[in-house]
């Protein structure tokens, strides 16, 4: 048994419910009362706060929480009250050897001794004054970077792995921390010359760092510490740790992308946001709020709202139908919205400059499947007998991933009145839409296999995406789209790229999931007018892509020649073959100016 398994079974475990099933409850301004069980009373002074999972009885003076309630209640042990209120919960505890819970314990020692050396950086060295002055013209007070203990990695190959060697962590230690990386040329400081945020978990403990590239030619805006035995990113929220108590107050958590759209938005006042730190929201994320007992969480988005909602859709539905029909199937009643920040701006420049125009946004959140409908009828000719099917089709692939069957059958019948159908028809429609492959379920730290393969960049490129809603638009044309499906970064695009090849129609023929995706690609893509050919506009986007995807590789080998000792044949010789293959995809697309205009209006949006 771990630490993290009592916060889990404790998050899990509704206290009001296991309370009552012995003592009378009854509502009370934000809690409830009753008579205390451990004294006799004729005037209730027991109170149960729903919202701190604790109970306090102002009579006498017991209290505590879930456990001490079954230890005091039922003569149990600690460990005999966790594995009741777990199996009640339906946790599977963990199970550990002494020498693991070591080696965490050292971990998390490293990560501090790291974060007080980050921090004196950033005070105590030339180039830390100037991250500090930078710092400071983001609008980032001093209050702030103390609160979220903001730190500077300097500019050097071992600095980092020096120090914590003086303070006794081993090579060993330093690597399996994230600190510190090993390859054939020996240890590297794995964060140089980058901006430096702790990453913490509920419980306020430095797990994972953040780091911003400070110069223009690194490698990588941002760069996470990799997974380790203390951090998995997916599971993981950003500023949780200090957003807990206002997330709970107000029942609401707000997801920003960033750590600095989430500092700025503290900072200005909205102490419920956190950050998803480069995704939509997973289904581990969801996981973790959903635990909170929440009534909803809104999803700010500041880039290409539709395909990042689908995202959310997929992990709700995934979520949903995961859980086995238990307890965590009916989903306790987190829902999630979603608002969409003025054009140009994140919630960094919106919190920080006109927080009451950030409010009002918060307020006018949509539900997320509502959300992802309008968008569909909003590109859609619902004065045409063609549109209103393609709309038909396209929102039942996306109402067939919403768990919730009420919500389901309230979207179904006001998508089947905007279109002037029969709600039967439309729910025909959805058995085909939601078949899709058995799903297991996941413990919240097991990372998802279809994600752990490829690295993903912050977010999928947005031409990749415009690309892909062309394709699936016009699916008749994708002979014409020279493209493998390595040429994507996003792998549920590359999946859907392959069943598009596959001669697969993205409006009957895909999986849920895929048909989900395939919905909100469409809701986005660009309507041609009927001089047109989608079939050159196609043509020429592949061609774009393929040579924006050459040049950021040749970018890239060029990055780690400058930085490579030693032998360096392998990466001259793969410089030189994307110097060629770049060459002949120029010349390529020199012949192609047809259409060259919509692209570049395109590539302004």
């Amino acid at each position: 048994m771990v630490p993290g398994d009592f916060d889990l079974v404790k998050e899990r475990v509704d206290i009001v419910q296991l309370i009552g099933e012995s003592v009378p409850l009854k509502k009370a301004g934000r809690g409830f009362v009753g008579l205390c069980p451990f004294h006799v009373e004729k005037s209730p002074s027991f109170h149960v706060d729903a919202e701190r999972r604790t109970y306090k009885c102002f009579g006498c003076g017991e209290g505590g929480d879930v456990f001490t309630w079954l230890e005091k209640r039922e003569g149990l042990t600690p460990a005999e009250a966790l594995t009741t209120l777990a199996e009640r919960a339906g946790v599977e505890l963990t199970r550990r050897a002494p020498e693991e819970r070591k080696q965490e314990d050292r971990l998390l020692q490293a990560n501090d001794a790291a974060t007080f050396y980050f921090r004196q950086a950033l005070r105590g060295t030339p180039r830390g004054k100037w991250v500090a002055e930078y710092l400071a013209k983001r609008g980032i007070s001093q209050e702030s970077i103390d609160a979220f203990g903001i730190g500077y990695a300097p500019d050097q190959r071992d600095s980092l792995l020096l120090y914590l060697r003086k303070k006794g962590f081993s090579e060993d230690e330093a690597v399996s921390a994230g600190l510190v990386t090993r390859n054939d040329r020996g240890l590297w400081d794995r964060f140089r010359d980058r901006l430096i945020v702790p990453i913490r978990d509920r419980r306020g403990r430095a797990i994972a760092f953040g780091g911003r590239a400070m110069r223009d030619d690194q490698q990588g805006k941002y760069v996470n510490s990799n997974q380790t035995l203390l951090f998995n990113k997916s599971a993981t929220l950003y500023g949780l740790d200090r957003a807990s108590a206002a997330i709970r107050k107000e029942g609401t958590a707000v997801i920003v992308e960033g750590y600095f759209d989430t500092i700025a938005c503290h900072q200005a006042g909205f102490t419920n946001v956190v950050a998803s730190m480069g995704t939509a929201l997973t289904e581990d994320q969801y996981r973790v709020l959903n635990d909170m007992k929440i009534e909803r969480a809104i999803v700010a988005f500041d880039g290409d709202a539709a395909s990042r909602g689908r995202e959310l859709l997929s992990a709700l539905s995934r979520f949903g139908s995961g859980a086995g029909g238990g307890r965590l199937g009916t989903r306790t009643g987190l829902s999630l919205f979603v608002t969409v920040l003025p054009e140009g701006l994140d919630p960094d420049d919106v919190a920080r400059k006109d927080p009451e125009v950030f409010r009002r946004l918060l307020a006018e959140a949509k539900p997320l499947l509502e959300f992802l409908i309008d968008r569909v009828r909003a590109t859609s000719r619902l004065d045409q007998s063609e549109g209103r099917l393609r709309f038909l089709q396209r929102t039942a692939a996306l109402i067939a991933e919403e768990p919730d069957p009420v919500r389901r059958e309230v979207y179904l019948s006001e998508v089947a009145g905007s279109a002037g159908v029969d709600p039967a028809f439309l729910r025909e429609k959805l058995p085909a839409a939601g078949k899709s492959a058995p799903r297991t379920a996941r413990t919240p730290s097991e990372p998802s296999p279809q994600r752990r393969e490829v690295p993903l960049a912050k977010q999928t490129p947005a031409f990749e995406r415009y690309v892909m809603a062309l394709l699936t638009r016009y699916p008749e044309e994708i002979a014409r789209a020279d493209l493998a499906p390595t040429d994507l970064v996003d792998p549920d695009l590359r999946t859907l790229l392959e069943q598009l090849q596959a001669g697969k129609r993205p409006d009957t023929d895909l999986p849920a999931q895929l048909a989900a995706l395939a919905a909100a690609l469409g809701a986005n893509a660009p309507e041609l007018d009927e001089q047109t050919d989608p079939g050159q506009v196609i043509e020429i986007a592949a061609l774009r892509l393929r040579v924006d995807n050459v040049q950021r590789r040749l970018g890239e080998a060029r990055i780690q020649l400058a930085h490579a000792e030693g032998d360096v044949g392998g990466l001259d010789g793969e410089i030189a073959r994307l110097g060629e293959e770049l060459e002949r995809l120029m010349k390529r697309r020199e012949r192609r100016t047809v259409l060259r205009s919509e692209l570049e209006r395109e590539e302004d949006r």
